[in-house]
């Protein structure tokens, strides 16, 4: 959900006349305004982000109990890959400001594997030899998800912000995988 500046302007009001309604019994001093304007913005923003929050945690919830239309039962964390997916980096290659990955992902289960949310903010890293990540350009180029088929393997290349030379290791939901030199 989005708002427009006129919106967060109205609701802002808004919160701000009902503390004041809220503090109409007694003799108004600015402290006490203040206070309650500041205790009523704030509650609705920690309301807002709970809810963003909860939706969000209900999508993963929803998509990862849930297989696909194809039948592919849903990864988003390195705990569930752990015994089904085989992650090596295959190929780095540094390109102008962007840095390009080729991760290979091999299924050892009898059943199809989606990785899902691999754009999230952290789930995907390229760290430098000096200990600085980076992560995936916003671009169109990187997937959020990858399907791999039943006792097979994918090559996915990812493309990370730059610039980055050199890449000591690739991280995955936490887990660093050495790149081959």
């Amino acid at each position: 959900m989005t708002f427009t500046p006129s919106r967060h302007i109205i609701l802002a009001s808004s919160l701000l006349l009902s503390s004041l309604c809220f503090a109409e019994g007694e003799p108004a001093n600015d402290s006490s305004i203040k206070d309650s304007a500041k205790a009523a913005v704030s509650s609705a923003i920690s309301a807002g982000k709970n809810l963003l929050g909860g939706v969000s945690e209900g999508v993963l919830d929803g998509r990862q109990s849930a297989q696909g239309v194809d039948g592919a039962s849903i990864i988003s964390s390195r705990e569930q890959m752990k015994d089904r997916i085989d992650v090596q980096v295959l190929k780095t290659e540094a390109v102008g400001d962007t840095f390009n990955v080729t991760l290979g992902f091999k299924n050892s289960s009898d059943s199809q594997l989606r990785l899902i949310n691999l754009k999230q903010a952290g789930a995907l890293l390229a760290i430098d030899q000096d200990g600085y990540a980076n992560g995936l350009t916003a671009s169109l180029e990187n997937p959020d998800d990858v399907t791999v088929p039943p006792k097979a393997a994918v090559r996915q290349k990812f493309v990370f912000e730059g610039p980055i030379e050199t890449s000591t290791t690739v991280r995955v939901w936490g887990q660093d995988y050495q790149v081959k030199k």
